[in-house]
């Protein structure tokens, strides 16, 4: 296959038919651990067969959560028939697991910033086989952790590539458990999560104005 360049490698596209959700289990993943990046596709390691995401659920939320991961693989399937570039991700090789249970590190619990966040096992000289990290938060949790943001993506895992060089090659996509299930949800955070070009960028946010506007010659404010 030919290599994508850097570029095309964090716009590629995202989702599979079939969806297996899977619950925490010591050795139920079926491919090992590996350290070697590939830029072949978005998938970013190359011992990595296909997507797979990981998904932790607040506590509060454990009575909700067969709802919450059939919503989550609800918006993946979505994904999956409206952007371009799936297949050429390199997702279309093996069906998407999502599993319960994210490896290396428990919920965020701080105040995390929208650039440069880290939430996630961090760096590992063997990455997971998990391309995204999912982290869903309750509404007490989620004030706590996004503020007024309704995600944010941050690094999951790094890896070491050569001397004082590292490669994300995991992203966390940090949400609000409301979030799920909506179009802002499936069309610019999740395709981002999996590294991919949002298929709608989020409106900007509006800045206020530092001073009074005029009409040419008027002179009246508008």
């Amino acid at each position: 296959m030919k290599k994508f360049a850097r570029r095309e490698v964090l716009h590629v596209a995202a989702m599979l038919s079939v969806l297996v959700v899977g619950v925490r289990c010591a050795g139920e993943l079926e491919e090992p651990e590996g350290g070697h990046l590939s830029l072949d596709s978005a998938l970013l390691v190359a011992e990595r067969r296909g997507l797979q995401l990981c998904v932790e659920l607040a506590p509060s939320l454990e009575g909700r959560s067969q709802e919450l991961l059939e919503t989550l693989k609800s918006d993946v399937a979505a994904l999956e028939t409206s952007h371009p570039l799936w297949e050429k991700a390199g997702y279309a090789r093996a069906p998407v697991r999502i599993q319960r249970g994210c490896p290396g590190a428990a919920l965020p619990a701080g105040k995390l910033e929208s650039k440069g966040a880290m939430a996630g096992p961090g760096v590992r000289e063997r990455p997971s086989p998990f391309r995204t990290f999912v982290y869903v938060l309750d509404d007490t949790q989620a004030q706590q952790v996004l503020g007024d943001e309704k995600a944010i993506r941050a690094r999951a895992e790094l890896m070491k590539v050569e001397d004082h060089v590292m490669a994300e090659v995991s992203t966390a996509l940090v949400i609000r458990a409301s979030a799920l299930g909506t179009p802002d949800f499936q069309e610019t955070w999740l395709p981002t999560g999996l590294g991919l070009r949002p298929l709608r960028e989020p409106a900007p946010i509006p800045q206020a104005d530092s001073m009074p506007k005029f009409s040419e010659g008027s002179g009246v404010s508008q």
